[in-house]
């Protein structure tokens, strides 16, 4: 092998040798960086975690209150409708009471022309 061709090998090794040097400091300082955005993470994730167990808990909230809110709306649909049908038998017995004054007010008005 001649010189030239062994300094032209050794010098194509130098600089893959330097190139991959270059690679490594690129890459070890990237890795740096994702561990020192590593706790970042970690503490956003942990506020995610801690976000959803109240939003759980809200929606579990929410939805008792939309059950009591439910019960009571039934309890008052209920008695409204125990209260239509007791002013309709009032308002019926009222009717009654209205007609029979008039056949009073009609027999005292034919007696008084006779």
């Amino acid at each position: 092998m001649s010189p030239i061709a062994g300094l032209v090998i050794e010098t194509t090794v130098a600089l893959l040798l330097a190139v991959t040097i270059g690679y490594s400091i690129a890459l070890e300082r990237r890795l740096r960086a994702m561990r020192l955005n590593e706790g970042e993470l970690r503490a956003t994730i942990a506020e995610l975690a801690a976000a959803s167990d109240r939003a759980e808990r809200a929606v579990g909230v929410l939805r008792q209150a939309v059950e009591d809110s439910d019960a009571e709306l039934t309890r008052a649909l209920a008695a409204a409708g125990q209260r239509g049908a007791d002013l309709a038998a009032a308002i019926e017995a009222g009717d009654a009471v209205v007609a029979r004054l008039g056949r009073i007010v009609q027999a005292v008005g034919m007696r008084a022309a006779a």
